[in-house]
């Protein structure tokens, strides 16, 4: 039977929420079904250790990962998994697998999985532009968007890129040969980045730009290591990292924020009353607290609310203001909401309360998240309540700003109406993992209402960088994204308007996929006809409905 189940060596590192139809039922029907199995053992007895033992086995067996990946991985997370599974009696293999896979293949019907929050429901109060005078008018502000470095302390040039495990090019990884050699700058492969590549990349910034008013970081330190992090690796490779920003842009401000690869192990985040030591999350918290504070880059007032779940807000101007949002707690993989379901860390509730203050202190907001709400990886309810949010705000908030899918894609909210509502900016990665290029982000902002007026990418080739190792990377700037696309402005109403003209002109969905990849050769390579690329229009949409619906409209034209 495990023969017969064996996952195919290709989709190992696949994201099993993307499955669907016969794939997706398949992979619901093996998991409740192995769930099943475990929880009754459990129940009946059997230790920890024993069902580690069985787990390792079958993941194995199964061809889920290597028997070193499987090992390190169940290890680190099945301690939170048997707290979870012995504190809630009542919780079934197919809540579990609904929460992980959630689908209609494998739905979730377990009632607390259906909450909501309060929302103050208005009116809406209108704000006005602030400070607008004929000499500052057109006066702009500037913010460097960094993500998603996954600094790898392990990586070796010329190590192995086909270990065949979820990151490779890293000391003592397994015999390499010549057509697996791991570039000096990073590689296409699933592999991370150098220590010197973070270096080369804050300095290019530092030398390139001059003018920087603000810096976004939207998270992801850690490496994808995930089978063997630690706490005190995670410390260092986070301290380090932090450190050297602020040894490089010095007194400029930063605004950070968490990645779900901060947490060890990767993706848990518990509830503020989880305190023993191998399950709680707490210990991170306190660390980035104390260093974003200490920087100086955040107020102290901030401590409250990093402590109680790794968000907070902050006003750096009259009429502005900053919401942090650690969206990574409603990520499938994070075990802990099969404990807490309705609103981990009361987080929704307060972003909603802090939208209402704004409100009444007629600010306009720029939002912080690590995972994008138009992706595939947030609890459905938390994603309602969150589109909820948004679109009763939506007058205030003037943009968002993700990262975590480590492509250059933008996101559109739309209300219950199909009304578009708020757009979303997603970074991309300095990580080339994978096939991809390493890239940053440089906002004109309106210096009035905080609107994004332009945005440039920036990046360089890997496969050229490569080639000559004794030179530093060849960044340029590689559009500008009202050029590019031949927009007259970036509001909400000209983005969705350009979903349906991009659905229309070969030329322009061409060019869309082209950057969605940051012109990495290796993925453009890959076979994608035009029906193919305009799925890739359907990822910006974020909406509370019947997505499909939403989607075949746009691809219409």
């Amino acid at each position: 039977m495990t023969q017969y189940l064996k996952i195919p060596t290709e989709l190992q590192n696949s994201d099993w929420r993307t499955f669907s139809a016969e794939k997706g039922t398949a992979i619901c029907t093996i998991c409740q079904g192995t769930v099943g199995t475990f929880i009754k053992l459990r129940r009946r007895g059997m230790s920890e250790q024993d069902i580690a033992k069985k787990i390792i086995n079958l993941c194995t067996l199964m061809n889920i990962q290597t028997p070193r990946v499987c090992k390190g991985v169940v290890e680190l997370n099945l301690p939170i998994i048997m707290y979870i599974v012995d504190s809630r009696p009542n919780l079934t293999a197919n809540t579990i697998c609904g929460v992980v896979l959630e689908s209609k293949s494998c739905p979730l019907t377990n009632p607390e999985y259906n909450w909501s929050i309060n929302i103050n429901k208005g009116p809406n109060v209108v704000v006005g532009e602030h400070n607008v005078t004929e000499h500052n008018v057109t006066e702009e502000i500037n913010i460097l968007q960094l993500t998603d470095f996954h600094y790898d302390p392990e990586y070796e040039p010329n190590g192995n890129t086909n270990c065949g495990e979820p990151v490779c090019c890293r000391k003592g990884q397994n015999t390499t040969n010549a057509n697996s050699l791991a570039g000096f700058w990073g590689d296409y492969a699933s592999c991370d980045t150098p220590w010197h590549s973070i270096i080369d990349v804050f300095s290019h910034i530092k030398q390139t730009h001059q003018n920087i008013d603000y810096i976004y970081f939207t998270g992801d330190i850690i490496d994808h290591g995930v089978w063997e992090t630690s706490k005190n690796r995670n410390k260092r490779s986070i301290q380090e990292v932090y450190n050297k920003i602020r040894e490089t842009f010095k007194d400029t401000q930063v605004y950070p924020i968490l990645g779900n690869h901060e947490p060890h192990p990767l993706n848990q985040f518990a509830p503020k009353t989880i305190t023993d030591d191998n399950l709680t999350t707490n210990w991170l918290y306190e660390l980035l607290a104390d260093l974003w504070i200490s920087y100086g880059w955040l107020p102290e007032s901030t401590r409250s609310t990093i402590h109680q779940g790794g968000y907070y807000t902050v006003s750096p101007k009259k009429g502005f203001r900053i919401i942090a949002l650690n969206s990574n707690v409603c990520y499938s993989y994070n075990w802990w909401l099969l404990y807490r379901p309705k609103d981990p860390d009361g987080q929704l509730q307060w972003f909603a309360n802090t939208l209402s203050k704004a409100e009444e202190n007629k600010e306009f907001v720029h939002i912080l998240s690590h995972i994008p709400i138009n992706s595939n990886s947030c609890l459905n309810t938390w994603k309602q309540e969150y589109l909820k949010i948004i679109d009763r705000f939506s007058h205030l908030i003037k943009a968002e700003f993700n990262g975590h899918t480590h492509t250059d894609e933008i996101g559109i909210f739309y209300n219950s109406n199909g009304v578009a509502k708020n757009i979303a900016w997603n970074g991309g990665s300095i990580t080339a993992y994978s096939k991809l290029n390493p890239n940053y982000k440089i906002y004109t902002v309106n210096n009035s209402n905080y609107a994004v007026n332009d945005y440039q990418n920036w990046m360089y080739d890997l496969g050229s960088a490569n080639q000559n190792i004794n030179k530093r990377p060849k960044w340029y700037k590689s559009y500008s994204f009202r050029n590019e696309y031949g927009l007259p402005n970036i509001s909400t109403t000209s983005l969705n308007n350009l979903l349906h003209k991009v659905a229309s002109n070969e030329t322009l969905l061409n060019k869309y996929y082209r950057n969605f990849y940051k012109l990495a050769k290796p993925s453009l390579q890959e076979n994608c006809n035009v029906d193919c690329k305009k799925q890739y229009l359907c990822r910006t949409i974020a909406y509370a409905g019947n997505k499909n619906v939403l989607c075949d409209n746009i691809l219409k034209g």
